[in-house]
């Protein structure tokens, strides 16, 4: 099979493939990859007649369909074509019809196999064979995340606090002057969202590609704001295989190390998603990846500000983001739950330590820790046991100094609420302890039921206190609006994702999901987000003279 494959990638005209490819992650992305419509579709675009006939014939599970075509599958065929396809094949030589077969191929070799057996694996065996491709393959909601980015650094970075003042003169940032990859804040967010809006239309190879002085013509954008923005996002073919191969020459038994170590995950998927965009030529441009191009406004914009500081001031600027998490997801909380509803209670002091946040409704109490901790890449990539609960342990259990951390903290602090140490309304008969995080693989198969292991060891015996919820600050944003208008409630909601003995192995999303198809809810948007969102977009459009269309 590694033979075929690599005669298949020396018969494919390269330029024609990555367009095509990139096209097709544009169809996919923004969750139609759930549409089996859309990869019928593309079944029927790309494959022979025969192949067709096989995968049709795929045999799956319940109302599951055989899909060929994915985003990691469709980055590491881009991958292998710019290192090790043949450039002199012209496009007429062999029609990318034949694409499919490259993608079956492909989605061979993506990630190394699990070693366990599935009928004794584990929670965390469970967690690391999800985890290398859970926040690729399931993007954020683009008006909840952009709001967000735009929020913390309009609003909380300026803000009057403190701790956020002390640590903003340290790492000499200028709030009122923030610029992201050497562009005024508005200014890179008005190009990116552009271009991420003529990126949603390209159904083709050509729609996929734009001219940087045509594109917004139209609309009166400035080309010089584009040009800028390109220059730091966009690679030659020649300067991505530079970076891709490590400058060493692309052989054959170069390519069968690769197959056989399947390390596209850890070795490439960043540089994608730095560099979201092939330059053509001088004036022409592919869109590689829109999903990435999106992330660009979002966790873009914290490595953006993290890779411009000198290497001293790094560190400082993880506390500082740190910091401006927290403050964000408590002044969400403090629109949901404003001081007269006498509900919520922040920044709760105890011993030496302190809650983040609390909300209590007599019986019930829920306990926040709120955590900006991201996984490293090998940590979350790599199906390593040992490296993941290196970083696992040192971001959410214990610090290297035995410092706890979020899960350790959630412990603590759900006892010294059941112990009286904390002073709530009434004695609560059950006490909910949630950990908010801005790491989108807390999301990941089982991870709340490893986390609830870890947590459940450091319990005493008949405890009040309840499993732990580990979610997303995305899953905050969308709890919020159904929990403040009764849709359910939070003990509802928390208790639905416990099954007598630990959590259930799925996300927060998923129980909100259920529940409101159990209840027939029409979806909930969180109208605080949709008004930071409103404010963005007045930004936006003030920079276009018309519609974002070529």
């Amino acid at each position: 099979m590694e033979r075929r494959y690599w005669e298949a990638l020396q018969q494919t005209p390269v330029l024609g493939a990555l367009g095509e490819l990139a096209a097709i992650n544009g169809i996919i992305s923004e969750h139609r990859t759930g549409d089996p419509d859309v990869h019928r579709d593309l079944n029927e675009r790309f494959f022979t007649a025969e192949l067709r006939t096989k995968v049709a014939h795929y045999e799956t599970g319940g109302s599951a369909f055989a899909g060929v075509f994915t985003k990691i599958g469709c980055l590491q065929l881009m991958r292998h074509l710019i290192l090790y396809g043949n450039r002199l094949v012209e496009s007429a030589e062999r029609p990318v019809d034949r694409l499919g077969e490259l993608m079956l191929l492909a989605n061979e070799f993506i990630q190394v196999d699990p070693t366990f057996k599935s009928a004794s694996a584990s929670n965390l065996d469970m967690v690391l064979s999800f985890l290398p491709v859970w926040d690729v393959c399931n993007p954020r909601d683009l008006a909840y995340t952009l709001s967000r980015m735009f929020t913390i650094l309009t609003e909380i970075l300026p803000s009057t606090d403190k701790e956020i003042q002390r640590l903003v003169s340290r790492v000499g940032i200028d709030a009122s002057k923030i610029k992201i990859d050497e562009l005024p804040l508005n200014d890179f967010v008005s190009v990116v969202f552009g271009l991420y809006g003529y990126g949603r239309k390209m159904t083709v190879p050509n729609e996929a590609v734009f001219d940087l002085h045509r594109v917004f013509s139209r609309a009166g954008f400035p080309v010089d704001i584009l040009h800028n923005f390109v220059k730091l996002r966009a690679l030659t073919i020649a300067e991505f295989a530079e970076n891709l191969g490590g400058g060493k020459r692309c052989t054959q038994e170069k390519f069968d190390d690769e197959i056989r170590r399947r390390s596209f995950l850890t070795d490439s998927l960043n540089c994608f998603r730095k560099y979201p965009f092939l330059k053509l030529d001088e004036n022409r441009v592919l869109i590689l990846d829109l999903q990435f191009l999106v992330e660009l406004l979002t966790s873009g914009v914290y490595w953006s500000i993290f890779d411009s500081l000198p290497i001293n001031l790094r560190e400082t600027f993880r506390e500082l983001w740190g910091r401006l998490f927290e403050r964000y997801a408590v002044h969400l909380l403090e629109d949901f739950y404003p001081r007269i509803s006498r509900i919520l209670t922040t920044g709760v002091e105890y011993e030496t330590c302190q809650i983040d946040a609390l909300l209590d409704f007599g019986a019930e109490v829920m306990v926040f820790e709120i955590k900006a901790s991201l996984l490293t890449e090998p940590a979350k990539r790599g199906i390593n046991e040992a490296e993941f609960l290196k970083d696992f342990n040192r971001k959410f259990v214990h610090n290297e100094k035995g410092s706890p951390k979020a899960i350790l903290q959630l412990v603590a602090s759900c006892k010294a609420v059941e112990d009286g140490g904390i002073r709530t309304a009434t004695r609560p008969t059950r006490i909910y302890p949630i950990f908010v995080s801005d790491e989108p693989a807390v999301e990941t198969f089982f991870f709340n039921a490893y986390s609830n292991e870890i947590f459940q060891k450091n319990l005493p015996g008949g405890s009040r206190i309840q499993p732990i919820t580990v979610m997303s600050i995305n899953e905050l944003e969308e709890i919020l609006p159904y929990v403040s208008e009764n849709a359910f409630s939070w003990a509802e909601l928390l208790q639905s994702r416990f099954n007598g003995v630990g959590v259930r192995p799925f996300s927060v999303h998923q129980t909100i999901y259920d529940l409101s198809r159990s209840k027939g809810l029409q979806p909930h948007r969180n109208q605080a987000m949709r008004n930071g969102f409103d404010k963005v977009w007045a930004i936006i459009s003030s920079r276009y003279k018309s519609p974002v269309v070529e």
